[in-house]
Protein backbone atom coordinates (compact mmCIF):
# COMPACT_ATOMS: atom_id res chain seq x y z
CA UNK A 1 0.00 0.00 0.00
CA UNK A 2 1.41 3.39 -1.03
CA UNK A 3 0.57 6.44 1.11
CA UNK A 4 1.87 9.89 0.19
CA UNK A 5 5.19 8.67 -1.08
CA UNK A 6 5.58 5.88 1.47
CA UNK A 7 5.04 2.16 1.16
CA UNK A 8 3.09 0.64 4.05
CA UNK A 9 3.82 -3.09 4.19
CA UNK A 10 3.14 -4.58 7.63
CA UNK A 11 5.01 -7.80 8.33
CA UNK A 12 3.22 -10.70 9.97
CA UNK A 13 5.27 -11.17 13.15
CA UNK A 14 5.51 -7.47 14.19
CA UNK A 15 1.81 -7.04 13.38
CA UNK A 16 0.84 -10.00 15.54
CA UNK A 17 3.02 -8.74 18.40
CA UNK A 18 1.49 -5.27 18.10
CA UNK A 19 -2.04 -6.70 18.17
CA UNK A 20 -1.27 -8.65 21.34
CA UNK A 21 0.25 -5.61 23.05
CA UNK A 22 -2.60 -3.30 22.05
CA UNK A 23 -5.20 -5.82 23.22
CA UNK A 24 -3.39 -6.29 26.54
CA UNK A 25 -2.77 -2.61 27.31
CA UNK A 26 -6.26 -1.57 26.18
CA UNK A 27 -7.79 -4.29 28.36
CA UNK A 28 -5.77 -3.12 31.37
CA UNK A 29 -6.82 0.46 30.67
CA UNK A 30 -10.50 -0.53 30.60
CA UNK A 31 -10.07 -2.51 33.83
CA UNK A 32 -8.58 0.51 35.60
CA UNK A 33 -11.33 2.74 34.20
CA UNK A 34 -13.95 0.34 35.58
CA UNK A 35 -12.19 0.35 38.96
CA UNK A 36 -12.34 4.16 38.93
CA UNK A 37 -16.09 3.98 38.31
CA UNK A 38 -16.49 1.55 41.22
CA UNK A 39 -14.46 3.82 43.48
CA UNK A 40 -16.60 6.80 42.42
CA UNK A 41 -19.61 5.01 43.88
CA UNK A 42 -17.73 4.35 47.11
CA UNK A 43 -16.58 7.97 47.24
CA UNK A 44 -20.20 9.12 47.00
CA UNK A 45 -21.15 6.72 49.81
CA UNK A 46 -18.39 7.96 52.10
CA UNK A 47 -19.23 11.60 51.44
CA UNK A 48 -22.89 10.94 52.20
CA UNK A 49 -21.91 9.40 55.53
CA UNK A 50 -20.07 12.56 56.56
CA UNK A 51 -23.30 14.50 56.09
CA UNK A 52 -25.34 12.16 58.29
CA UNK A 53 -26.16 12.81 61.93
CA UNK A 54 -23.84 11.39 64.61
CA UNK A 55 -24.13 7.73 65.58
CA UNK A 56 -23.71 6.89 69.28
CA UNK A 57 -21.10 4.25 70.07
CA UNK A 58 -22.37 1.98 72.82
CA UNK A 59 -20.53 -1.32 72.46
CA UNK A 60 -18.90 -3.69 70.02
CA UNK A 61 -18.76 -2.84 66.32
CA UNK A 62 -19.72 -5.49 63.76
CA UNK A 63 -17.56 -4.04 61.01
CA UNK A 64 -15.18 -1.11 61.01
CA UNK A 65 -16.09 -0.48 57.37
CA UNK A 66 -19.68 0.24 58.37
CA UNK A 67 -18.47 3.18 60.47
CA UNK A 68 -15.83 4.55 58.13
CA UNK A 69 -16.32 8.34 57.82
CA UNK A 70 -19.44 8.27 59.94
CA UNK A 71 -19.78 11.05 62.48
CA UNK A 72 -19.95 9.37 65.87
CA UNK A 73 -20.55 10.28 69.50
CA UNK A 74 -19.01 8.44 72.45
CA UNK A 75 -19.55 8.90 76.18
CA UNK A 76 -17.39 7.55 78.97
CA UNK A 77 -14.17 8.20 80.87
CA UNK A 78 -10.72 8.72 79.43
CA UNK A 79 -8.00 6.31 80.62
CA UNK A 80 -4.90 8.47 81.25
CA UNK A 81 -2.54 5.51 81.62
CA UNK A 82 -3.41 4.37 78.10
CA UNK A 83 -2.61 7.64 76.33
CA UNK A 84 -0.10 7.26 73.50
CA UNK A 85 1.67 9.62 71.10
CA UNK A 86 2.13 8.80 67.40
CA UNK A 87 5.45 10.35 66.37
CA UNK A 88 6.57 12.04 63.13
CA UNK A 89 3.24 13.64 62.27
CA UNK A 90 3.67 16.86 60.28
CA UNK A 91 1.54 19.98 60.59
CA UNK A 92 2.46 23.31 59.03
CA UNK A 93 5.92 22.01 58.20
CA UNK A 94 6.64 21.07 61.83
CA UNK A 95 7.09 17.60 63.26
CA UNK A 96 5.02 16.55 66.20
CA UNK A 97 2.68 13.96 67.64
CA UNK A 98 -0.91 12.85 67.31
CA UNK A 99 -2.29 12.47 70.83
CA UNK A 100 -4.43 9.35 71.17
CA UNK A 101 -6.36 8.73 74.37
CA UNK A 102 -8.56 5.69 75.06
CA UNK A 103 -12.12 6.39 76.14
CA UNK A 104 -13.82 3.64 78.15
CA UNK A 105 -17.41 3.59 76.96
CA UNK A 106 -20.18 3.80 79.54
CA UNK A 107 -21.56 0.62 81.05
CA UNK A 108 -18.24 -1.22 81.26
CA UNK A 109 -17.94 -1.04 77.48
CA UNK A 110 -14.83 -1.46 75.34
CA UNK A 111 -12.23 1.21 74.70
CA UNK A 112 -12.32 3.51 71.70
CA UNK A 113 -9.20 5.44 70.74
CA UNK A 114 -9.75 9.18 70.33
CA UNK A 115 -7.31 11.32 68.38
CA UNK A 116 -7.52 14.48 70.49
CA UNK A 117 -5.25 16.50 68.16
CA UNK A 118 -1.72 17.33 67.05
CA UNK A 119 1.02 18.86 69.19
CA UNK A 120 4.54 19.93 68.25
CA UNK A 121 7.63 18.26 69.67
CA UNK A 122 9.07 19.96 72.74
CA UNK A 123 12.64 20.43 73.97
CA UNK A 124 12.20 17.13 75.85
CA UNK A 125 11.99 15.15 72.58
CA UNK A 126 12.10 12.17 72.08
CA UNK A 127 9.93 12.24 75.21
CA UNK A 128 6.40 13.44 74.42
CA UNK A 129 5.02 16.75 75.72
CA UNK A 130 2.79 16.80 78.77
CA UNK A 131 -0.83 16.62 77.59
CA UNK A 132 -3.33 16.47 80.48
CA UNK A 133 -6.27 14.07 80.29
CA UNK A 134 -9.60 15.46 81.52
CA UNK A 135 -11.14 13.51 84.41
CA UNK A 136 -14.74 12.45 84.89
CA UNK A 137 -17.45 11.68 82.39
CA UNK A 138 -16.75 12.98 78.89
CA UNK A 139 -18.72 13.20 75.65
CA UNK A 140 -16.71 13.13 72.44
CA UNK A 141 -17.91 13.74 68.90
CA UNK A 142 -15.81 13.16 65.83
CA UNK A 143 -15.22 11.30 62.60
CA UNK A 144 -14.68 7.53 62.64
CA UNK A 145 -11.67 6.51 60.58
CA UNK A 146 -9.62 3.36 60.10
CA UNK A 147 -5.85 3.66 60.68
CA UNK A 148 -3.78 2.75 57.66
CA UNK A 149 -2.38 -0.78 57.80
CA UNK A 150 0.24 0.14 55.20
CA UNK A 151 3.35 1.25 57.00
CA UNK A 152 6.95 0.13 56.94
CA UNK A 153 8.74 -0.75 60.16
CA UNK A 154 12.44 -1.40 59.69
CA UNK A 155 12.91 -2.71 63.21
CA UNK A 156 10.91 -4.04 66.12
CA UNK A 157 11.77 -0.93 68.13
CA UNK A 158 8.64 0.96 67.16
CA UNK A 159 7.12 1.43 70.61
CA UNK A 160 9.03 3.35 73.27
CA UNK A 161 6.77 3.74 76.28
CA UNK A 162 3.95 6.04 75.29
CA UNK A 163 5.61 6.99 71.96
CA UNK A 164 4.64 4.89 68.96
CA UNK A 165 5.87 5.18 65.39
CA UNK A 166 2.63 3.83 63.89
CA UNK A 167 -0.82 2.96 65.14
CA UNK A 168 -2.05 -0.61 65.05
CA UNK A 169 -5.30 -1.05 66.95
CA UNK A 170 -4.70 -4.79 67.24
CA UNK A 171 -1.31 -4.11 68.80
CA UNK A 172 -2.83 -1.55 71.13
CA UNK A 173 -5.56 -4.00 72.21
CA UNK A 174 -2.97 -6.68 73.00
CA UNK A 175 -0.93 -4.24 75.06
CA UNK A 176 -3.99 -2.86 76.86
CA UNK A 177 -5.45 -6.29 77.51
CA UNK A 178 -8.95 -4.98 76.72
CA UNK A 179 -11.37 -4.91 73.84
CA UNK A 180 -10.78 -1.89 71.60
CA UNK A 181 -13.15 -0.78 68.85
CA UNK A 182 -11.54 -1.12 65.38
CA UNK A 183 -11.96 2.58 64.55
CA UNK A 184 -10.12 5.75 65.48
CA UNK A 185 -12.25 8.79 66.31
CA UNK A 186 -10.88 12.15 65.11
CA UNK A 187 -12.24 14.55 67.72
CA UNK A 188 -14.11 17.49 66.21
CA UNK A 189 -13.06 19.69 69.13
CA UNK A 190 -9.36 19.19 69.89
CA UNK A 191 -8.07 19.31 73.43
CA UNK A 192 -6.72 22.59 74.76
CA UNK A 193 -3.34 23.38 73.19
CA UNK A 194 -3.80 20.85 70.39
CA UNK A 195 -4.62 21.28 66.70
CA UNK A 196 -7.54 19.30 65.27
CA UNK A 197 -6.60 16.39 63.02
CA UNK A 198 -8.86 16.15 59.98
CA UNK A 199 -9.30 13.63 57.21
CA UNK A 200 -11.45 13.63 54.09
CA UNK A 201 -12.94 10.62 52.30
CA UNK A 202 -10.68 9.44 49.49
CA UNK A 203 -11.67 6.23 47.76
CA UNK A 204 -8.59 6.42 45.50
CA UNK A 205 -10.32 7.35 42.24
CA UNK A 206 -7.41 9.46 40.97
CA UNK A 207 -4.97 6.55 41.21
CA UNK A 208 -7.09 4.35 38.94
CA UNK A 209 -7.69 7.21 36.51
CA UNK A 210 -3.92 7.75 36.24
CA UNK A 211 -3.29 4.04 35.69
CA UNK A 212 -6.05 3.92 33.06
CA UNK A 213 -4.55 6.85 31.16
CA UNK A 214 -1.11 5.21 31.31
CA UNK A 215 -2.35 1.94 29.80
CA UNK A 216 -4.35 3.69 27.06
CA UNK A 217 -1.31 5.83 26.25
CA UNK A 218 0.84 2.69 25.94
CA UNK A 219 -1.74 1.18 23.58
CA UNK A 220 -1.62 4.31 21.41
CA UNK A 221 2.19 4.27 21.49
CA UNK A 222 2.29 0.66 20.29
CA UNK A 223 -0.01 1.54 17.37
CA UNK A 224 2.15 4.54 16.45
CA UNK A 225 5.34 2.43 16.57
CA UNK A 226 3.74 -0.31 14.49
CA UNK A 227 2.76 2.20 11.82
CA UNK A 228 6.12 3.97 11.89
CA UNK A 229 8.20 0.79 11.70
CA UNK A 230 6.21 -0.52 8.76
CA UNK A 231 6.46 2.64 6.65
CA UNK A 232 9.17 2.78 4.05
CA UNK A 233 9.94 5.63 1.67
CA UNK A 234 8.72 4.53 -1.75
CA UNK A 235 11.38 3.88 -4.32
CA UNK A 236 11.10 5.91 -7.49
Amino acid sequence: MRIAGFDFAPRAVPTLAALVMVALTFSLGRWQANRAEEKAGRQALLESRVAEGPLTLTGSVRSAGDLLFRRVRAEGRFVPAGQIFIDNRIHGGRAGFHVLTPLALKGDGPLVLVNRGWIARSAAYPAPPDVPVPPGEQAVEGLATIPSARFLELSGDTVAGAVWQNLSIDRYARQAGRDVLPVLVLATQPATGLVAVTEKPDAGIAKHQEYSLTWFSLAATVVALWVGLNLRRARP
